[in-house]
Parts: C-alpha cells; structure tokens; sequence
C-alpha cells in the first residue's frame, strides 16, 4: 500500500502539479483550503501533510500547523511547509511551532520527493518503535507462568558455571518448588528431565570452550562438574557425534 500523502495548496496549477509529480509514490489527497484539511483529518490520517503557508482566511499554513500540534491524535503527522517566502524568520518560526521541514517554492522536484520519503520513514521508523515498547511494557507485567519459569530457571542456569555441583533439589528450592513439581514443568515447558536439560546445558558450554581452546578435555570436563572424564567424553560424543579431542581436531 502507498503512503498517503495530503497536499494543502491554495494555487490551483501548482496544486495539480504536486499532484502529477507524487502520485506515481503515494496517494495523494489535495485540497485547496485549511478548512478542508481540518475536515479530511476527521475521517482519515495521512503519513505526511504537504502544507503552503499562504492559505486564504481564515486557516493560514501557521494557523493549521498551530491546530495540528495542539490536538494529541493529530500532532505526530510529519508536516512540511512551503512557501514562496525566503524569509530566515519564517522558517525559523515554521521549525519552532512544529514542522518538521520547509521548502521554499519554487524548489527542486527531486528534493521535495525525497524530502517527504524521509520524514515518513522516520515517522513510521518511530511508530514501530513505540509499539515495540509497548508490547514490552505490556509482557513484562502482563507475563505468564510459563514466561516467569523460563526467567527464573534461565537465572539459575547461568549461575551453573560458578556452583558446578548444584542439585536438583537445590533448583528447586531456588524455584520455590517441590522438586516433583519442578520435574513438571521442566517435562512441561522443555520436554525432558531437569537432569537430561542440565546436562545438555553443560555440554552445550563444554562445546564453546573446546571451540575456543579453553582448557584441555579433563579441564573443561570438572570445570563443568563432571565428575568423570569418561563419562563427559562418552556424553559429548552421544551429542556432536564426536569425541571432544576429535572435536577439537576438526
């Protein structure tokens, strides 16, 4: 779909102009008056408001930009000004009551389209940016059991590395479960054992400090809480189809 755009301009040629040069880009709405606009803004918002200062009475382009600006739904649409006015002080108090950009007319055909592609990438650049924190804020107190359980076993997993002869039953405790229920959920949400996933978990960091030249096998083998080096071997290869040193090796 298009991005739409509404032109707001007074002089019929230059009007059907715009018109001509944007349309192949965007829908285009273009009205004659700021009355008009402020009728259009009733039923539709457009991606950007092409605005001419220089509107006959009684909604000139600073008045309608005013309106704009003061109204919460209507305040966020990107509006560029045009004027035939190269005047430093109109465009400064353009820029201070709130456009985001001004072309003074009679201006490059290019520049105008590229001007207005801009500011509605950033617009909406913005909108998704807003609903993204949203739906975060949103998930973050509106979480559900299952999310809370993966955040706090999540937590605990990360400490394994420090605490290599954490029990099940110390999990638990930290999950302020029975260990029976803790099984539950760990079947439940993971699909195997807390043993099964614990031990995949390690082999899975035994991995990386093989990859990364770490510490030799028997090294990474206790720093992980293996008691046994043949069994971390044996376990290793059940995993990767390959022995840690065969691992290395390749």
């Amino acid at each position: 779909m298009k991005p739409t755009v509404c032109i707001v301009e007074d002089n019929d040629q230059l009007r059907e102009a715009l018109v001509e040069l944007l349309n192949s880009e965007f829908e285009i709405t273009a009205l004659e008056n700021g009355t008009r606009l402020m009728g259009y803004l009733e039923i539709k918002l457009p991606d950007l408001i092409l605005l001419d200062i220089m509107l006959p009475f009684p909604l000139d382009g600073f008045t309608i930009l005013r309106l704009l600006k003061n109204n919460e739904l209507l305040s966020a649409i990107p509006v560029i000004l045009m004027s035939a006015i190269n005047s430093e002080d109109k465009i400064t108090e353009g820029l201070e009551l709130g456009a985001n950009d001004y072309v003074v007319k009679p201006f490059k055909s290019n520049n105008l389209f590229l001007k207005i592609k801009n500011q509605i990438s950033l617009h909406k650049g913005k909108e998704a940016a807003i609903e993204k924190s949203k739906l975060q804020k949103a998930n973050h107190f509106i979480e559900s059991p299952s999310n809370g359980f993966k955040k706090k076993f999540d937590a605990i997993m990360d400490e394994i590395s420090d605490n290599t002869n954490i029990s099940i039953e110390e999990i638990s405790a930290k999950m302020l479960m029975s260990v029976s229920t803790f099984e539950r959920w760990m079947k439940k949400i993971y699909g195997t054992s807390p043993r099964k996933y614990i031990l995949s978990y390690k082999l899975s960091k035994a991995e990386i400090m093989l990859r990364q030249n770490l510490g030799s096998v028997k090294d990474i083998a206790y720093l992980l809480g293996f008691n046994s080096v043949s069994y971390f071997c044996s376990s290793f290869k059940e995993k990767y189809g390959k022995s840690p040193l065969n691992y290395i090796k390749n």
